[in-house]
């Protein structure tokens, strides 16, 4: 996966930065210090995921292999990279 870069000389958001941010509807996203926001999903979007979500949650229950969790959820992969993906997938291995 291709992940933003902030320019040099270019403030880097964190972890810390992203706890400030406002609980506004909006999906916030911290990327390789770099801040996304997108409106909340579309009834659409909200659909789909459910539906992947039901598929998915079923599969993994009924073969005890972890848990599927849905958004939001933060996700944080570095203190410079914190993300909300609409699906988690956690293994039991």
């Amino acid at each position: 996966m291709n992940l933003p870069v902030p320019p040099a000389g270019k403030i880097v958001l964190t972890y810390e930065d992203y706890l400030e941010l406002p609980n506004d509807g909006n999906r916030y996203e911290i990327l390789e210090g770099v801040l996304h926001v997108t409106p909340s999903p579309t009834v659409r979007h909200q659909r789909v995921s459910r539906n992947l979500q039901r598929v998915i949650d079923a599969f993994v229950f009924q073969n005890r292999l972890g848990e599927v969790f849905y958004a939001p959820l933060d996700v944080i992969f570095s203190n410079i990279s914190i993300a909300q993906p609409d699906l988690i997938y956690v293994s039991n291995a």
